[in-house]
């Protein structure tokens, strides 16, 4: 019989479960980068799996109280070594032996994980009937997990990893069978105590700009500050100088500037209010000159050097910013530094595509501001990242919100070979397919492209020129005659004759270049993703400008293979045991179905909302916590459910619906306010995932108790699949697409679990 304390154990282990994975996605995010992190928790979570197959092959007695207290002590020891054991993957270029660093995080961070997995298999296995309700206090443990985990972050930023610990020891407690071990717990609880008075940080990257910036002499970290999303540092140093593209004819004084640094990175800099006559000289400020309207929207404000260049020009300035912390930075701690630029101007938090769509006004000029990523701009280390503001539709939103006379103009770093400028001039011709109204030039390090709500007239083209030629900046694209490649000299006219060869063959271009360049939709929201598989052989010839572990394109099939590799290791790793045993194993094909699925759908939703929420955070916070509470509530229902067809035919056409549901959602309701949205987001998931909890329980309550281990490892390995599988698909078909392909997967598991 299970005692009732094993469920409140079961609840706390998961919690400290999932508030492991979100907690080590961010700290490898601050250390390394998002897509290593990806690459690393994602093959970690195979600890889940492997746990299923150990117990399958190995049985064991009753291994509760152990694996928690090993769950506890693997996650410090862990943490601990990985962050001393840097990864670096120039070396592993030069050095292959380097990549086995990797199998150590695998090991390392997937020991927790595994630990976990015994848990919750063995009590699958042995309280088999009432799979239900241990799956809700696992879900309901993981969805609490998700959003507890923020909060610790933003209050204890790195020691999380010691309170995530402690839930496990005490999680122990409840899964204790002899008094005599409480002593064993409360001594790790209290050394557990005791490591919060020593000195925790994160070893960041030495490519990071952060470390970059530190190693200069002189240099300085002023204060680190974190939120739940994002950790932010305030450096002194002369690395810290920010001005994109500043023009070479420049020859005054720079300012002094306070750099601002996200998650180690995208640095940009807060503005001492003197010596401003470098504004001008900035590519990002040629609106100001073609224009005496000037209503200006800021978008992605950042510390504040747009809003510093319009403010300085006369302008009208609305800025929108997405991080608080930096809002409250130069709203009061550097409000005299900067010049009071945000108490002046009318700075929003928020994202602005709902910005747009909420406010009606028209405005002059546009400007989506760089705002960072100085190092990580020759990289690609974004190509993972989902971009809502340069996409399609995003641009068909700016051309509609500007006056009759206006601008907008968005400036990004220039990488050779030619691919972001090719990918943002795409975009452009997507509204001006005649590209009449377009404009791009170049600095050595940025490109800037303007798009003109009008025709651009004579005037305005020897404005342009003058601009350019002033700031010995080199036009890429103008439809005029101009002469390319004439102040910054490249050995050949690469962007502009790129350019050219795109307008002469739009479709033959984006089938041969060797980057994918073509623009892109909210559907395919992959802005910084150029990877293309079958250019593979050509990137390699680039190998001095392309390192494959910088590449996240490259990464992710990296992933994959990893990923296939160890799902059919802990797969059919049992099939050996099952050799002499006659029993039906199709049914195993339904759990690795429900588990690609359940991961698709979770996956698809939190992208889809990300352009509704303004905020990655926000989405996959409120779509993780919705799903996996409504899915244990389904999992309790479980217990009751004679007819698992009729739920896998009802989730086929929830998910139909939500195909179509979404975009009306998104589309209809973006302009309320954040609260009635994220109210909004957690009732719309509430029905598919309170069915999407049913499958799982009830498919373990009715195969073979043996099965039951290999059933869990079978379900683990889909669900660390599932992501991967979910993002390669939507680079090439949409999101739209793998949630569609989900439903079907669902349908077709059902058939195999009743052919069992």
């Amino acid at each position: 019989m299970m005692k009732n304390k094993v469920y409140i154990g079961i609840f706390l282990i998961s919690i400290a479960a999932l508030a492991l994975e979100i907690s080590l996605i961010r700290f490898f995010s601050i250390s390394q980068w998002y897509h290593f992190a990806f690459m690393v928790v994602s093959i970690a979570l195979f600890g889940i799996a492997a746990s299923g197959t150990f117990l399958t092959i190995k049985k064991l007695k009753n291994p509760l109280f152990s694996s928690s207290i090993l769950f506890s002590i693997s996650v410090l020891i862990g943490f601990f070594i990985i962050n001393n054991i840097s990864f670096d993957p120039f070396k592993a270029i030069l050095d292959f032996n380097h990549v086995f660093v990797l199998l150590l995080y695998y090991i390392f961070l997937g020991l927790p994980f595994f630990f976990f997995g015994v848990i919750i298999a063995y009590v699958f296995s042995n309280f088999q009937k009432k799979a239900g309700r241990i799956y809700f206090w696992n879900m309901s443990g993981s969805a609490i997990g998700a959003v507890s985990s923020l909060f610790f972050i933003s209050y204890l930023d790195v020691k999380t990893i010691l309170i995530i610990s402690l839930i496990g020891l005490v999680s122990s407690l409840f899964f204790i069978q002899k008094n005599k071990k409480l002593i064993l717990v409360s001594l790790l609880i209290v050394i557990n105590l005791l490591l919060f008075f020593a000195p925790l940080d994160i070893n960041i990257s030495k490519y990071k700009e952060l470390s970059q910036a530190l190693n200069v002499p002189n240099s300085r970290l002023i204060d680190t500050i974190y939120n739940s999303f994002s950790r932010v540092d305030i450096v002194e140093s002369s690395f810290t100088r920010y001005a994109p593209g500043l023009s070479p004819s420049f020859s005054g004084i720079l300012p002094e500037q306070i750099g601002v640094m996200i998650d180690a990175g995208s640095m940009n800099s807060i503005t001492k209010h003197e010596n401003l006559g470098f504004v001008d000289n900035l590519p990002s400020s040629i609106p100001y000159f073609l224009t005496d309207n000037k209503n200006t929207l800021i978008v992605n404000s950042g510390a504040g050097l747009d809003v510093l260049a319009a403010l300085k020009n006369n302008a009208s300035v609305t800025a929108l910013e997405t991080n608080p912390v930096v809002i409250g930075l130069l709203k009061d701690e550097y409000a005299d530094y900067s010049g009071d630029i945000y108490n002046r101007a009318d700075v929003v938090f928020g994202e602005g595509r709902s910005f747009l769509v909420k406010n009606k006004e028209r405005f002059d000029i546009i400007v989506l501001s760089l705002a960072g990523g100085v190092l990580s701009s020759s990289s690609g280390i974004s190509g993972l990242s989902e971009n809502y503001l340069l996409t399609r539709e995003a641009f068909e939103d700016y051309y509609n919100s500007l006056g009759e006379d206006g601008f907008l103009v968005v400036t990004r770093w220039l990488l050779f070979p030619p691919r972001e400028s090719l990918r943002l001039f795409s975009l452009a011709l997507e509204v001006d397919e005649e590209a009449k109204k377009i404009v791009m030039f170049r600095s050595w390090t940025t490109v800037t492209l303007v798009l003109s709500k009008r025709d651009l007239g004579e005037e305005t083209i020897e404005e342009i020129i003058d601009f350019t030629e002033k700031n010995n900046f080199d036009i890429v694209y103008l439809p005029y005659d101009f002469v390319p490649n004439k102040n910054m000299r490249f050995e050949e006219p690469y962007y502009h004759n790129a350019v050219q060869n795109l307008l002469k063959d739009k479709d033959e271009f984006y089938k041969e270049y060797v980057f994918d360049v073509s623009s892109v939709t909210d559907d395919k929201p992959f802005y910084f993703n150029f990877f293309r598989i079958s250019k593979i052989k050509e990137l390699y010839s680039l190998a001095q400008n392309w390192n494959p572990f910088f590449d996240s394109g490259f990464l992710l099939f990296f992933v994959l293979v990893q990923a296939l590799v160890l799902a059919l290791v802990f797969v059919l790793l049992p099939i050996r045991f099952f050799k002499k045993t006659k029993i039906n194993k199709s049914s195993l094909v339904f759990f690795f179905a429900i588990g690609l699925s359940y991961l698709f759908i979770e996956i698809v939703l939190i992208q889809k909302f990300v352009l509704f929420l303004g905020h990655i955070v926000f989405s996959s916070s409120t779509i993780i916590f919705s799903m996996l509470l409504f899915s244990s509530l389904g999992a309790l229902y479980s217990q009751k459910v004679k007819n698992l067809n009729r739920i896998i035919f009802i989730i086929f056409i929830l998910v139909v619906l939500y195909i179509f549901l979404t975009s009306f959602i998104i589309n209809y309701f973006i302009s309320l306010s954040l609260i009635y949205k994220i109210v909004l987001v957690v009732l719309f998931v509430a029905p598919l995932s309170f069915f999407m909890g049913i499958p799982f329980p009830t498919g373990i309550r009715i195969i073979k108790k043996e099965l039951v281990p290999w059933a869990w490892a079978v379900n683990g390995s889909a669900s660390v699949l599932s992501p991967i599988l979910a993002v390669i698909i939507a680079l090439f078909l949409g999101y739209n697409f793998v949630l569609f392909l989900a439903g079907i997967v669902y349908v077709l598991g059902s058939i195999f679990l009743m052919g069992r």
